[in-house]
């Protein structure tokens, strides 16, 4: 009897390992079941149960991290390419090739927001494809570079649908060299062409927030910044660069036909380095990040400075986060008039089991004109689902509302809705 019930223990064992490799994190429940059977039928006693299950979790794997599968996709990926006969054949080690490749499809409820009575239009298109590499030159510097080509295939979705974006425009979309070694030194430099520090644009959804396409700074600028180990995750930086890029992108954001840039003979846009940025972001808490940020141009007869302020907070599966900007001194637009325009966005996603999340956010933008005019944005809210088919394989869904300004009595469409599907694939 002895031996029958140290054979079953052993089969339990095996069969309780082999379960547990199917659920990871926990005791399967084939696992509990199995022992509660054996203790009833007194095979083992609560004790035995007891101890038998501490072995199997002990025994058992760790559960396995999804980040670090694709990492090690991405190293493997990498490996292949350098190996004898591959493209990247004596090229050094110390090489990371990276990608991303996303097909979406679109609906529009109108195609038309000038016309109430416009029909629907859909749209399937190419609307990203990337490739980075890095480059670790050494312990204290790397260098990063990243093709990109966006909207392939993508129509207009006016009435002649025509296909607006060109498959063989292909742009740098990131080249920079970073110094930085935190152990050895807590200040650093980025210098290159980027999203300059300016603003998060924080999504889970497929579509960005409005104020990226408004704040984005993406161009060439020398960051130097101060971020110490073990200090709430400080990092303080300035940057510099050229242009006047930021004015020029939230004048137009709204009406076509509301007043624009001066472009009076007087004013030509600066052809110096007199462009900056100043950040603050800190972790003052596990799981929170907050910062703010301040933005200066030249412009005409007057500097065009703008503030941003952020926070991101994770807990439990969620994760909230809210973005504000705002426009301190403006430059005077063609009506001789200034406009303090201001705009912000909230989100919320929750990860409802591993690979399922769902996510919504409500923006807004306020152009600081007194009366409203066609096509000037009151609010849009946003609401996704994304689900890892496999492991760097994503399905994303998303429902958007866009609620537009309108003189009344015009044909103006206030409303549409825009329903977007993405399959991505990551390397």
């Amino acid at each position: 009897m002895i031996n029958r019930n140290r054979i079953i223990i052993g089969i339990t064992i095996l069969l309780s390992v082999f379960f547990f490799n199917l659920s990871a994190h926990a005791l399967s429940p084939e696992t509990e079941l199995l022992l509660k059977l054996l203790e009833k039928k007194g095979v083992i006693t609560t004790d035995d149960a007891r101890a038998l299950k501490q072995e199997i979790e002990a025994a058992a794997p760790k559960a396995t991290d999804k980040e670090a599968i694709k990492a090690e996709i991405k190293q493997e990926i990498t490996d292949e390419l350098k190996t004898e006969g591959g493209l990247l054949a004596g090229i050094q080690d110390n090489l990371t090739i990276s990608g991303k490749v996303e097909v979406d499809y679109q609906y529009l409820d109108h195609r038309n927001r000038a016309d109430k009575n416009s029909d629907g239009t859909s749209d399937l298109y190419i609307s990203t494809v990337e490739l980075g590499i890095e480059a670790v030159v050494n312990e204290s510097a790397t260098a990063n570079f990243v093709l990109k080509a966006e909207d392939i295939d993508k129509s207009n979705n006016d009435d002649a649908n025509e296909v607006t974006g060109d498959p063989e425009r292909v742009a740098v979309d990131e080249a920079i060299i970073t110094i930085f070694n935190q152990e050895k030194c807590p200040f650093y430099a980025v210098l290159g062409k980027r999203g300059q520090p300016f603003g998060n644009f924080f999504t889970h959804t497929i579509s960005d927030p409005i104020t990226k396409s408004a704040y984005e700074i993406a161009t060439t600028g020398v960051t130097m910044g101060y971020a110490p180990a073990d200090l709430y995750g400080l990092d303080l930086s300035f940057t510099l660069y050229k242009g006047e890029k930021l004015i020029g992108q939230v004048a137009g954001i709204g009406s076509t036909s509301a007043p624009v840039r001066n472009t009076s003979p007087t004013h030509v846009e600066t052809d110096d380095v007199e462009s900056h940025i100043a950040n603050l972001s800190l972790q003052p808490v596990d799981g929170l990040t907050i910062g703010a940020a301040f933005n200066s141009e030249p412009g005409y007869e007057s500097r065009n400075n703008t503030v941003n302020a952020f926070a991101e907070y994770s807990l439990a599966g969620f994760t909230l986060d809210c973005e504000y900007f705002a426009a301190v001194k403006r430059e005077k637009f063609s009506d001789n008039k200034t406009y303090k325009e201001k705009a912000w966005a909230a989100g919320l996603a929750y990860k409802i089991t591993e690979p399922l999340e769902i996510a919504a956010r409500y923006e807004t933008f306020d152009n600081g004109r007194d009366t409203d005019l066609d096509g000037d944005i009151d609010y849009t809210l946003t609401l996704g689902a994304n689900y890892e088919l496999l492991d760097s394989v994503t399905l994303m869904g998303e429902y958007r509302r866009l609620q537009e300004k309108a003189t009344a009595g015009l044909s103006h469409e206030k409303t549409a809705n825009e329903y977007n599907m993405r399959m991505g694939i990551e390397f």
